[in-house]
């Protein structure tokens, strides 16, 4: 028993031991401490594919709020959208597309036995879903429709499913596969390009809509009222959430010829579209969560509702109503999401679970970066208002190399107080932005003191205070002797120097031996040495176990060249302002100003175009619009290349044609779901749109959707949630879509050569009987089809929209917009690949921002080297979400410089403040131009070196003892 009991308290204190070591720290080192982020990737890796399967729920799910920084449709248009947000962005924007085009399509052709055999069929489902993942590598890892019991109303089956019928479920959902070892990729290397469309409605335990499903509780249910997932099945009474939208579309009769009256005035219901004040969303995100058996990965899911008019072609009318009948979903690697690891309040919406692992120190503010996705490091180190960095670090401390620093390293990452400041000068005086902080208080004799040893030591020895500043900066790190020398005061510190005066004229007489060179001589600073011994050394066996501890040899980060990729604010020749190119930009400027919706019609075309080089940027800023006419092209590029209405596969009938119903719904999806896109169209070549309903090719087709409420409504509310389309066929040939450069050039390019498209591959699973009792590959297996990547789509210059003519029955946006455009592609009659037209979307240049720091010459940039930084002392720093305005930037000291002005809020100098005092001092009014500027880093110290302190105080007397 005493064996067993010394064994029990062994085992218990082992436990413990390792408990608590486990607690504190689970980094490489002792000073990362253990936080929230261990513990995520601890449940993350726990779980694969081999062991998921019997696990929990629980286990295959992370906590609610490691999401952060989710984006809500009402407040998306006024909340400022950071570089490391727009992943989430695109997927809210693409659940919520498809959330609208569904229920556009299905209430438009929910009249008439007549409309039944043009809803798109199962092809259109699947390759629709395709489309979206193809479009966005990186961005979607996956998209579905997921049908609720009983609502879908197949017209594939027209054999052995009756008019009026429905399935049991289906759920069309697409995911890209890891086509490393997939046998259709010969070469075995990763493409990303394969993709895998499957009905989750076929197959056993296929009911999704089911509470014991495990598909179930991970994105399609989540009562969480952080959550609130609970689209299907829609037991709701009243339709509060289900609002209807008004559209009027304006068909032409034929090429240049357009009605004056809208041909379609209708109304449909659609997701929700909640104002300011509401609490109800269109779309909701679930929890990270495990996919297991398909794709295997954590993953996180975007999930918006699908409208229909129920029962579908009843004639009880008085029986229908809104219902959610299906939700539509993205899906994104939870692995490439940034997250914000700064500290934030408990009350703040931004806190979330990883908030605080940020490893900042107490001197810096914590800033997120993007791009870095669920990794450590992805932030930087600010200096906080008051304090400098030091003399060898350029810029602030990137996070990734305070995670890699070791315990002596990590010290190194605080910034240095900055004494001596100043207050900002203004017109009417001594601005109180801050009050200066006082070390103690000294007594008259001392200051007056001081002063004079200040005087004589500026007056000689300016060298030295630059030689010295990491002198200067190790002082300030030593908070115990920095304590000690504010003891004793500036009395100790000169006997300290008289001290060194003995020694000085020792030196200087055994130097000079009585010669008559010492006549001449004088006196230079660096003779007497500064460096500190330690009073007491330590003993052998405690250095040696110092020694021992050291991990690895410190990194020699001393110098410049010594940086390589941490160098990321060292400019060289790039630090440059031109005047005439601010000159330039200030004119374009007041013409982008000038030119209104009222005076547009009166000024001559080229006023209206602006340079193609004012747009550099758009393509990083607008990607999202950008995939989002990417996505139309690629589905339009995959249908048309594989679906041929006559093909019957036993009881599965091929798809139909593509119907100007289906355009149209696809174009107003564009502009409903993203509130930066004004208008989207689908551009077709001559004789390259088949009509189903004429059964013959149409000449011109240009479905265009504009985000232009009706002018009759004058409720703000209705006004938006009213939409315009209307077919471009019919515009006038000085307008005519298919002489516009987006067009033409387009057309050029791909019309004779195809060679630089994408090959895409899908794998169709399709159910085996009409129950779905199990899936099988599609008779087509699997299908191939090439369209544009987004290197190749075409970014318009900068042009006013403008509606010359006043004329009410014309669309214009009366606005400066960028049109995206990208070509898609179908089949010729002999097989090959042929130009079909291009899909664009515009959006407004008053959203985008501008550059105007020094730059690369390559780069097409307008605005660069426009920013009167002082480049001598300080870096340009472009400011984001400034929109299309001057001023976006700011000056921030450069390394080995410190911010001399008593702010309490901000470290460096603001772009309006340069700019506007620039000007004055060109235009010779008042100005304080040259002080927005930072001085040497060198005054983090209130006393003077000491050999500057005692040559400044023996300069005199040494004069006086070398005399002959």
């Amino acid at each position: 028993s005493i064996k067993m009991g010394r064994g029990s308290l062994a085992i218990a204190v082992s436990a413990a031991c390792l408990l608590i070591g486990y607690s504190i720290a689970i980094g490489p080192y002792d000073w990362m401490h253990r936080d929230n982020f261990d513990l995520i990737m601890e449940k993350m890796i726990s779980v694969d594919e081999k062991n998921c399967k019997e696990m929990s729920i629980d286990s295959l799910r992370l906590p609610v709020n490691t999401l952060g920084q989710v984006p809500k449709f009402n407040v998306l248009p006024q909340i400022v959208v950071f570089p490391n947000r727009t992943k989430l962005i695109h997927l809210h924007n693409m659940a919520l597309n498809r959330g609208y085009f569904f229920s556009y399509i299905l209430q438009r052709l929910n009249e008439s036995e007549f409309d039944f055999p043009l809803l798109p069929g199962f092809m259109y489902y699947y390759l629709s879903s395709a489309a979206t993942v193809t479009s966005a590598p990186g961005l979607l890892n996956g998209s579905s429709i997921l049908f609720d019991t009983h609502c879908q109303y197949a017209n594939w089956f027209p054999t052995i499913l009756n008019f009026n019928q429905t399935l049991p479920l289906f759920g069309p959902k697409a995911w890209r596969l890891d086509d490393y070892q997939d046998n259709v990729n010969w070469l075995r290397e990763p493409t990303n390009n394969t993709i895998i469309v499957e009905d989750l409605g076929a197959g056993p335990n296929h009911n999704y809509t089911a509470r014991w499903h495990r598909l179930n509780p991970l994105f399609l249910y989540d009562p969480d009222p952080r959550i609130k997932i609970d689209f299907i099945p829609d037991l709701r009474t009243d339709n509060q959430a289900k609002h209807q939208y008004d559209y009027n579309i304006y068909n032409s009769s034929s090429p240049g010829v357009m009605g004056k009256t809208p041909n379609v005035t209708r109304r449909f219901f659609g997701p929700p579209s909640p104002g300011i004040q509401e609490n109800y969303h269109p779309v909701y995100f679930s929890r990270p969560y495990f996919d297991c058996g398909r794709t295997n990965m954590w993953l996180v899911s975007s999930v918006g509702p699908v409208i229909d008019f129920m029962r579908r072609y009843s004639i009880e009318t008085n029986l229908r109503s809104p219902k959610y009948v299906a939700v539509s979903t993205s899906d994104i690697d939870f692995r490439r999401i940034d997250f914000d690891p700064c500290k934030r309040g408990v009350e703040s919406p931004d806190h979330t679970y990883l908030s605080g692992v940020a490893r900042c120190g107490s001197t810096t503010t914590c800033e997120p970066l993007p791009g870095y996705g669920f990794q450590r490091g992805g932030y930087m180190c600010h200096c906080l208002p008051g304090f400098r960095y030091p003399y060898w670090q350029n810029g602030p401390f990137l996070g990734r190399n305070i995670e890699q620093a070791s315990d002596e390293e990590a010290k190194r990452f605080e910034c240095i107080p900055v004494r001596w400041r100043i207050h900002r000068l203004t017109q009417s005086g001594i601005s109180n932005s801050g009050t200066g902080k006082r070390r103690r208080k000294r007594s008259a004799d001392d200051v007056k003191l001081l002063v004079q040893l200040m005087r004589l030591y500026n007056a000689s020895s300016m060298t030295e205070l630059r030689v010295r500043a990491e002198e200067h900066d190790r002082q300030d790190q030593q908070a115990a002797a920095q304590a000690k020398l504010q003891q004793t005061g500036v009395r100790r510190f000169v006997q300290l120097a008289k001290s060194a005066v003995s020694a000085a004229v020792s030196y200087l007489k055994n130097a000079t031996g009585g010669s008559s060179a010492a006549r001449n001589f004088t006196a230079s600073p660096s003779i007497v040495s500064t460096k500190l011994l330690p009073r007491h050394p330590l003993p052998e066996a405690t250095q040696r176990l110092l020694d021992e501890r050291k991990s690895r040899v410190k990194r020699n980060i001393e110098t410049i060249a010594d940086y390589g990729e941490q160098n990321i604010y060292y400019l060289g020749r790039l630090s440059s302002f031109s005047s005439d190119r601010y000159n330039a930009v200030k004119a374009l400027m007041r013409q982008y100003v000038s030119i209104t919706p009222e005076n547009c019609g009166a000024q001559p075309p080229d006023r209206l175009v602006l340079p193609g080089e004012v747009g550099f940027g758009a393509d990083k800023q607008f990607e999202v619009q950008a995939r989002t006419a990417l996505r139309l092209a690629h589905f339009l590029s995959a249908f048309q290349q594989n679906v041929n209405p006559d093909e019957i596969y036993g009881g599965v009938h091929g798809d139909k044609y593509l119907n100007e119903h289906q355009i149209y719904g696809e174009v107003f999806s564009n502009i409903m779901a993203d509130h930066w896109i004004l208008s989207s169209g689908v551009y077709y070549d001559r004789d390259a749109f088949f009509n189903p309903k004429l059964r013959n090719k149409v000449e011109y087709f240009g479905p265009t959707a504009y985000k232009l409420g009706s002018e009759q409504r004058t409720d703000q509310k209705q006004r938006e949630l009213s939409f315009v389309a209307e077919d471009a066929a019919g515009w006038e040939a000085a307008r005519a879509y298919y002489e516009r450069d987006w067009f033409k050039l387009l057309k050029e390019r791909w019309a004779s050569n195809t060679y630089g498209l994408e090959k895409f591959v899908t794998k169709p699973f399709v159910r085996f009987d009409l129950n779905g009792t199990s899936s099988k590959p599609f008779q087509r297996f699997p299908i191939y089809y090439r369209a544009p990547r987004y290197e190749d789509i075409y970014w318009s210059k900068p042009y006013f929209d403008c509606n010359k003519d006043k004329d009410p029955n014309k669309r214009h946006l009366n606005a400066w917009v960028i049109t995206v455009a990208v070509p898609f592609f179908g089949i010729s009659p002999y097989k090959s690949l042929e130009f079909s037209g291009v899909v664009t979307v515009t959006v407004p240049l008053s959203k985008m921002d501008i550059n105007m720091c020094p730059s690369n010459f390559y780069e097409a940039n307008y605005f660069k080297n426009t920013a009167p930084c002082h480049y001598e002392t300080t870096y340009c720093v472009p400011i984001i979400n400034n929109r299309f305005a001057l001023d976006s930037y700011k000056c921030e000291c450069r390394q080995g410089y410190e911010y001399p002005f008593n702010d309490v809020s901000i470290w460096f100098h603001a772009g309006g403040m340069v700019s506007q005092n620039y000007e004055k001092m060109v235009n010779n009014e008042q100005n304080y131009y040259r002080m927005l500027t930072c001085r040497e880093g060198s005054a983090s110290s209130l006393l003077p070196t000491l050999a500057a302190v005692a040559l400044a105080l023996v300069s005199p007397w040494l004069t006086g003892q070398l005399t002959f």
